[in-house]
Order: C-alpha cells, then sequence, then structure tokens
C-alpha cells in the first residue's frame, strides 16, 4: 500500500467515524496563503532579468505569449491571475530555475 493511499484511506475513515459518531468539534485543517501582490512593469522585467531569461524564454516558462511579457514589461497589460502567483513565487524565491 503506497503511503498516499494510507493517508487518503486513513482521513476517510476518520470522516466516516465523525460522520456516524456525530463527534463535534471534527478535525479541521486550514492553511493561509499569502497574497501574491500585484506586479508593475518594471517588477516584472527585474524578475525576469535576475533569473537570466530573456522575454521568449521566459515567457515560455511561465507559460504565457512572448507578446504578454513584453506587454507586462512595456506596462500596456498587469499579469493576474496564475501568472501573478508564478511571478510571486519566482520573486519570493520559492521556485527557481
Amino acid at each position: 500500500m503506497s503511503e498516499a493511499f494510507a493517508i487518503l484511506s486513513g482521513a476517510l475513515d476518520e470522516a466516516i467515524n465523525d460522520t456516524k459518531t456525530k463527534k463535534l468539534p471534527r478535525n479541521v485543517r486550514s492553511i493561509e496563503i499569502e497574497p501574491a501582490g500585484v506586479y508593475t512593469s518594471a517588477q516584472v522585467k527585474n524578475i525576469r532579468e535576475k533569473i537570466g531569461l530573456t522575454q521568449k524564454l521566459f515567457a515560455k516558462y511561465i507559460g504565457v505569449s512572448t507578446k504578454t511579457v513584453e506587454a507586462w514589461e512595456a506596462g500596456r497589460n498587469k499579469p493576474s491571475g496564475p501568472s501573478n502567483r508564478l511571478l510571486w513565487l519566482l520573486d519570493m524565491g520559492k521556485i527557481t530555475i
């Protein structure tokens, strides 16, 4: 039995037992996610240059088009959603190339 299966199986058994016994409070786990912030054109360029990639390679790495990176760095558009989170992860050193 894999470790992942054992963890999921144990959690399921715990949930079923909680439901049957109506035991409160139930085991609850929560995490707090830091906000990603908003990146300016200069900050996007700084992150890209810090990791030493061209606009084309940087775009490919984070899964957007080269035109998108160009627009971010020119200030025509701002990153949002998953792209903003990826920039934050790169900026904070949480992920590296």
